[in-house]
């Protein structure tokens, strides 16, 4: 041995030869340094005694290790020497503090110790740690005594019998009748009746609940982590409380995130995501294990995964797939009702490969237009109706999904009202013995002064069914109005200087707006851009919004390197979008500036806004 301490050489000797047998390339300085941090002199003397008669004592978990004992083991285990045991409860099992002896040389834990000396319940034979209420002499638990109705009088205030919640002045108060007063809350001060009283002080319900699960500062140490126990200057942490075994997540240990019952959402997620794709017998769906594994790819977004899991009606229907109930497809998923939940699903399926790529907007219509369609009585419309949507409305949505030039959830509200403003039209020639290849062009005309706008856009069907020689009627396009207001130079500039030093707009809508001001980019393009449309090399960026890269100015570049950092982790072999939408492949283009925008931008001309 090199080193030796002065008080009790041959004892450490003794206590190094066992940490090493456990590690056998432990230093001997951390065993010295931290054995001096476990007790004293006689301390180590008894524990150095101890481990000659129990070699294994290390290592074994033995509940009648010495308070220095399970100082050292613990500290040895937080520089990461995780081959040595914490002591455990000889009853349970728990690794816990031991604060009882159990008379055959071992050591309790309190819940051990609390439970022994609980009686038994008289009716069910249960022991509950809840106290208990005599009748006729024997105990019974709360929920046999409010059964029992031996324990059951008249309340004073409605008359019925049950057991008494309470009681005043006038006699026995059932809890149907009783409110519990008011009081400040010990911890957001608020009056309201007392969920529980800790350490003392009364708690409400919010804050009872949340003292266990959600991480708080702690009043102590001034780390934010879950703190169970209040003092008078706040909520502690179990470190600064002297506790151990509370506060944590029991599958990873970690205090700083909210805790679910007695596991974290990073713990819970995987269990819960696995008996979502698995059917009654356990056994996951192949198909889904993409889904799952799409889900699990970033620890950072467990709560909200689990909050999907826990509160979207989405997730009983991906386990009805998963049971084989419900058909994997997207076709399935548009029966549903159109919710942005379903969009949601559709566009998990799609990303995590789970079903083939395909436009979920074109399929959600296809299967309103048959619903829609089959509410229509006349045969000869339905075939019409039929025919239109097949050849003109459908392929409008036969761009790649969340690539197209225009938002598909629009064109999708446009398309269905388009589809019933055409029927709406159909039943007129119709109810005035007139169809479509006779009606007179007077009437269509005076149809569509009647309706206006709705009138006007019926020019599409009108067009289609003249080219199907279906009908004589003419229906012309409305004339587009002038351009959009000039915008002098200068507004432009001041515009651009206003984008490069507010921070009251977010990243995304700043740099969008500098593409537009400086390069004319359209926002239906901005949208479909991906992180590799953008390179860099030192103090030069570069953008492609065409065909060729563009070297950007150098503070509308470091704008968009900051973007660059703080968008989406990427996943997959294709790059993340540059503006994400909320949707996990959507995007979404930065909003309109509240001035009017230019209809065209140049960089030509002097600015002083750009350096």
């Amino acid at each position: 041995m090199s080193t030796s301490s002065r008080e009790a050489p041959g004892n450490l000797a003794g206590i190094i030869r066992a940490c090493q047998a456990v590690v056998p390339g432990l230093p001997e300085s951390a065993i010295i340094a931290t054995a001096h941090e476990a007790g004293g002199p006689k301390a180590l003397t008894r524990l150095a005694r101890d481990l000659a008669a129990t070699p294994d004592l290390l290592v074994s978990g033995r509940s009648n290790a010495s308070p220095t004992a399970q100082r050292l083991i613990r500290s040895l285990r937080a520089q990461g020497f995780q081959q040595f045991q914490v002591p455990r409860c000889a009853g349970c099992g728990r690794a816990v503090k031991l604060s009882h002896r159990d008379g055959r040389g071992g050591k309790l834990c309190d819940r051990c110790v609390c439970a022994a000396c609980t009686r038994a319940c008289s009716a069910c034979g249960g022991k509950h740690p809840g106290g208990y209420r005599l009748i006729a002499g024997r105990p019974f638990c709360p929920p046999c005594f409010i059964r029992d109705p031996r324990s059951h009088e008249t309340c004073s205030r409605c008359g019925t019998m049950a057991a008494p919640q309470t009681r005043d002045e006038a006699g026995p108060i059932c809890p149907r009748c009783y409110t519990a007063p008011a009081v400040p809350c010990a911890v957001c001060g608020r009056h309201r009746p007392a969920a529980a009283w800790h350490d003392g002080r009364p708690l409400c319900t919010s804050c009872h609940d949340g003292l266990r699960h959600r991480p708080r500062t702690c009043a102590g140490c001034g780390h934010r982590r879950i703190s169970p126990h209040l003092r008078e200057q706040g909520p502690i942490c179990p470190q600064c409380a002297d506790t151990h075994g509370t506060g944590r997540c029991a599958g990873c240990g970690d205090d700083e995130h909210r805790l679910y019952g007695r596991l974290c959402a990073r713990c819970m997620v995987p269990g819960k995501l696995r008996a979502l794709i698995s059917d009654d017998h356990g056994r996951p769906h192949p198909q889904l294990l993409g889904l799952e594994k799409y889900l699990l790819r970033d620890e950072g977004n467990a709560e909200a995964v689990l909050s999907w899991i826990r509160r979207s009606p989405m997730s009983r229907v991906v386990h009805d797939m998963a049971v084989e109930t419900t058909p994997i497809s997207l076709q399935a998923v548009a029966e549903l009702p159109a919710t942005g939940a379903t969009g949601y699903l559709a566009a998990l399926l799609i990303e995590s490969g789970a079903v083939p790529t395909q436009n979920f907007d074109r399929i959600r219509l296809e299967v309103w237009e048959q619903e829609f369609i089959a509410t229509i009585p006349d045969s000869g419309t339905r075939i019409l109706l039929h025919r239109y949507a097949a050849w003109i409305i459908n392929p409008r949505f036969a761009d790649p999904p969340h690539s197209s030039a225009a938002d598909d959830n629009s064109r999708l509200s446009a398309s269905k009202t388009h589809l019933k403003a055409v029927a709406q039209f159909l039943e007129i020639p119709q109810t005035q013995g007139w169809n479509l290849g006779t009606m007179p062009q007077r009437l269509f005309d005076d149809y569509v002064a009647a309706h206006g706008r709705t009138g006007k856009d019926l020019t599409p069907f009108i067009r289609w069914a003249r080219s199907q020689h279906l009908t004589q009627l003419r229906s012309e396009y409305p004339q587009s109005g002038p351009g959009g207001s000039v915008v002098s130079e200068n507004q432009r500039w001041d515009w651009v200087a206003d984008l490069l030093s507010t921070d009251e707009l977010k990243l995304a809508w700043r740099v969008g707006g500098l593409l537009v001001l400086l390069y004319g980019a359209t926002l239906t393009r901005l949208v479909s851009l991906r992180h590799e449309a953008v390179d860099w090399e030192e103090n030069t960026t570069r953008i492609t919004l065409g065909t060729d890269p563009i070297e950007l100015p150098v503070p509308v570049g470091l704008l968009v390197r900051q973007l660059l950092a703080t968008g989406p982790i990427p996943s997959g072999n294709e790059s993340p979008w540059l503006f994400p939408g909320a949707r996990p492949v959507a995007t979404s283009p930065p909003p309109p500036c509240p001035h009017h925008w230019p209809s065209e931008a140049s960089t030509s001309g002097t600015a002083d806004a750009l350096p």
